[in-house]
């Protein structure tokens, strides 16, 4: 369906990629991963004509139809939700128009009615009565309420606007889909949703997504962007990373090969190049030298942060209790009604639910951040908190550099310390030196998790920690709270992360309010026939 041809793209002297050729073809997903920054964005970029690439060329199949999902959530805000949506389908959209206008005149005529007359033959062609209808569907399983659709774009939040887009680039099923980062801002019903609706799709599918359920649920391909092109594995995820793992172990052992072969001939040349009769010999030696530095390794983008919590002290039996907990916001939706809830020693919770339905508000309760109209929430004795927030913006206003920021969080002073701290989570040299003010979100959620370390709590509360990270580095927070001994309560819409880390989950539902369920989100679902 679309094929991209010897691509080459750089910036300035630093290639991304060079002599790229890729085939998507019908039928298949496409899951483009790598590290921050690796070029996975600008790739997709080049494939929708966003982006000139260096070298080569992007070709789509005579015929097809092809979208992107966009990412300036405000670029419509003067248009109604249902017509931002209805636009992704151009030719139906045009066609309207057209007709509509021929329609306002008010001198129409013999021939606008003959215009008329074609507009509409290739609107029926087109299905366009059927569009409306279809968008309206899509809207409502994103999560966008039909009470909306007819809403100017200005008139709803950010999260929604993001579902808006996202419903504009399928609701009409175009042959190829380009789509980046599509479960930004989804909950986890949303997500599953999306899974089924693109892993029934019979066009051909490119997607961004550091998700690896997400990717396990829709990938036919996986698209592996590193050491400057980009490798095809077929499978999903899993299948990847077993390949990869295998790969890599094969990569080190070639690299170990090749590095001990350097080292005999240059210990060879060290020791006969002043030999007159040897001088060939060395000068051979040099020459194989020379060859096997050619064939060294590209180094991998992939950099992953070492993270590992440790306690002060260990935590008592009683970690957590929330007795009568009630909580309303003025004008707003009833939160939790009289709820109890006793966290113990080694408990991990997770926190889950639809966007909007409170989950953060609950975290923000338990952490003493908001007053309930009724109960209380008691901390047990031993108990030290490390709180991650969704929202950290408040944290990094002052223009202040990395460590110096890092040092407002810990009775520890030593510099040393925390630059080996910050090392560890990949801010190397003069990276500390720059202000927290220019900061990228990833970027940002590395620094929170060194302040964390730093604090060495018994009691992690986390909301959304892994927004803003790679693969590689979701992983790695992934591991580290595996084996951290403490106790957890977090928030996340990414199910992998959910399902190894959490031993029990806070169910929000709509339905049967807050469901305090013993065992894994995984198992809950199984319960509810969910997946």
């Amino acid at each position: 369906m679309i094929t991209a041809s010897e691509i080459t793209v750089a910036f300035g002297e630093k290639p991304l990629y060079e002599n790229v050729s890729l085939r998507l073809t019908a039928g298949n997903c496409y899951g483009f991963i790598g590290a921050n920054g690796c070029g996975k964005t600008t790739f997709i970029k080049v494939l929708s004509g966003e982006m000139e690439q260096n070298a080569g060329t992007v070709t789509l199949d005579p015929g097809m139809r092809m979208a992107t999902l966009k990412q300036n959530q405000f670029g419509y805000e003067d248009q109604k939700v249902m017509d931002v949506v209805l636009q992704g389908y151009e030719e139906v959209w045009q066609l309207q128009l057209d007709m509509d206008a021929l329609y306002a005149k008010e001198d129409f005529s013999d021939a606008d009615g003959e215009k008329v007359a074609k507009l509409q033959e290739r609107y029926d062609e087109l299905d366009g009565y059927s569009q409306e209808s279809n968008a309206a569907e899509v809207l409502t399983n994103l999560g966008v309420s039909p009470d909306v659709h007819n809403s100017a774009m200005s008139e709803i939040d950010a999260t929604l606007k993001v579902r808006v887009l996202l419903a504009q680039v399928i609701f009409s099923r175009p042959d190829v889909l380009l789509l980046d980062e599509p479960t930004n801002n989804l909950d986890i019903e949303t997500i599953a949703w999306l899974e089924k609706f693109l892993a029934d799709y019979e066009g051909c599918i490119a997607v961004v997504s550091h998700d690896r359920h997400f990717l396990n649920r829709v990938c036919t391909h996986v698209c592996d962007v590193d050491f400057q092109t980009i490798r095809t594995f077929v499978g999903n995820w899993d299948v990847y990373a077993a390949s990869e793992a295998l790969a890599r172990a094969q990569r080190s052992k070639e690299k170990a090969r090749v590095d001990k072969q350097v080292e005999k001939l240059k210990s060879f040349v060290q020791r006969f190049k002043a030999n007159a009769s040897r001088s060939k010999q060395a000068t051979s030696r040099m020459k194989q030298i020379d060859a096997l530095g050619s064939q060294q390794v590209l180094p991998s983008s992939r950099v992953a942060p070492r993270i590992n919590f440790k306690q002060e002290r260990e935590s008592g039996q009683d970690i957590i209790k929330a007795e009568g907990l009630s909580f309303k916001y003025d004008d707003g939706p009833e939160i939790c009604n009289d709820l109890d809830l006793r966290l113990e020693k080694g408990e991990r919770l997770a926190i889950v639910g639809r966007n909007g339905i409170g989950k953060t508000s609950i975290i923000k309760l338990l952490n003493n951040e908001l007053t309930p109209q009724a109960g209380s929430v008691t901390l047990g004795g031993t108990i030290k908190v490390g709180y991650f927030p969704q929202d950290s913006r408040h944290l990094f206003e002052k223009d202040i550099d990395i460590v110096t920021w890092l040092q407002q969080f810990t009775d520890n002073q030593d510099i040393n310390n925390m630059r080996a701290m910050l090392g560890r989570m990949l801010f190397s040299g003069d990276d500390v030196k720059k202000s927290v003010t220019v900061l990228s979100g990833g970027e940002k959620v590395r620094c929170l998790m060194s302040m964390l370390m730093l604090q060495e709590a018994n009691l992690l509360i986390l909301d959304e920690p892994t927004n803003h990270l790679d693969l590689e580095s979701i992983e790695a927070l992934q591991e580290a709270l595996e084996e951290f001994k403490g106790s957890i309560i977090f928030v996340s819409h990414d199910r992998e992360f959910v399902d190894h880390v959490a031993s029990r989950a806070l169910v929000m539902t709509d339905e049967e309010g807050i469901v305090d369920w013993r065992g894994t989100y995984s198992e809950y679902r199984d319960s509810k026939g969910l997946d």
